[in-house]
């Protein structure tokens, strides 16, 4: 079995909590990520927002280092349920 290789990216502000919380959980889980604070760049923050279609921060993806594959994940709390169902741990 081949194995790939990814990490989490988070794009958010560094005062909101629940960026905050998604960085805490991805620590916790010892999940290699990249936590990107976009608090000075109100035009690349609505980019992301209309090209990953959120609304709010954080917007967590799950990026793959082969290729140019992604996984919009979502904000906190589907970060939080896509780790309490096991689905960090499943291979691509």
């Amino acid at each position: 079995m081949e194995y790939k290789m990814y990490y989490y990216q988070i794009i958010g502000y560094s005062s909101c909590g629940f960026c905050q919380r998604a960085n805490s959980l991805l620590l916790q889980e010892k999940l290699p990520f990249v936590a990107s604070w976009i608090e000075n760049s109100p035009d690349l923050l609505a980019w992301f927002k209309t090209n990953y279609g959120m609304k709010t921060v954080p917007i967590v993806l799950k990026m793959h280092t082969e290729g140019i594959g992604f996984e919009v994940i979502g904000g906190f709390t589907d970060l939080k349920q896509y780790i309490d169902e096991g689905l960090h741990q499943e291979s691509d």
